[in-house]
C-alpha cells in the first residue's frame, strides 16, 4: 500500500472541510431566511420536506433537555476534543485513502455543527430537511453537516466490511 504524503492528506482534509462547511453554512442561512416561522415546503407527496428546526441537542434531540452549560461541555468542548483527535489521527496514523475521505467527511460535518453551537446565542444547530418514508418511519430533521457525518460513517463501515472480506477470501493463486 502506497503511503500518503502530508501534503496530500492536508489537501484532501482541507478540500472536504472547506467544501462541506461552506455548503452547510450557506444552506443553513437559506433555511433561516426562507423557512423560519413559515410552513414547511413539502415535495413528493410529503416524502421530502424543508422544515425549519433549531436543535439544542444532538442526534434526534438527544440531550435537548440538558442545561445550556452541560450541552456546551458535551456538544462543544467534548466534540472539539474529538475532532482534534480525529484530525491528529488522519495526519499521523490513517493508511487508507478511502478512510481519509470518510473521516474527513465526519470531521467536516462535526465542525459545521460545532460552529452552529458556538456561533448561535442559544447553542443550537439549525436543521431543515426531513424525509417522511411512511407513517411513523421518518428521519429526524437534519442538515448538510449531518449528511456528511452519516456519509462518512457509511463509507468507513463499507471500507471496514470490504477489507474484512478481502482478508477472509484471499485471491486464488
Amino acid at each position: 500500500m502506497k503511503t500518503m504524503s502530508r501534503s496530500y492528506r492536508l489537501t484532501v482534509v482541507l478540500s472536504i472541510l472547506i467544501s462541506v462547511f461552506a455548503i452547510d453554512q450557506v444552506t443553513k442561512n437559506w433555511a433561516v431566511e426562507t423557512l423560519r416561522a413559515r410552513a414547511p415546503h413539502v415535495y413528493l407527496n410529503g416524502f421530502f420536506q424543508f422544515v425549519y428546526a433549531e436543535n439544542p441537542g444532538a442526534f434526534l434531540g438527544l440531550g435537548d433537555s440538558w442545561s445550556r452549560e452541560i450541552r456546551f461541555i458535551v456538544f462543544a468542548l467534548v466534540v472539539l476534543i474529538g475532532l482534534g483527535g480525529m484530525l491528529w489521527y488522519l495526519f499521523t496514523r490513517e493508511k487508507s485513502r478511502t478512510n481519509l475521505f470518510a473521516y474527513s467527511l465526519i470531521l467536516a460535518g462535526g465542525f459545521g455543527n460545532l460552529w452552529d453551537r458556538v456561533a448561535n446565542d442559544h447553542g443550537h444547530v439549525i436543521d431543515f430537511m426531513l424525509i417522511d418514508i411512511w407513517g411513523p418511519l421518518r428521519t429526524g430533521v437534519f442538515n448538510v453537516a449531518d449528511m456528511a457525518i452519516v456519509g462518512g460513517v457509511l463509507l468507513a463501515l463499507y471500507t471496514e466490511v470490504s477489507s474484512k472480506k478481502k482478508l477472509s477470501n484471499p485471491p486464488a493463486v
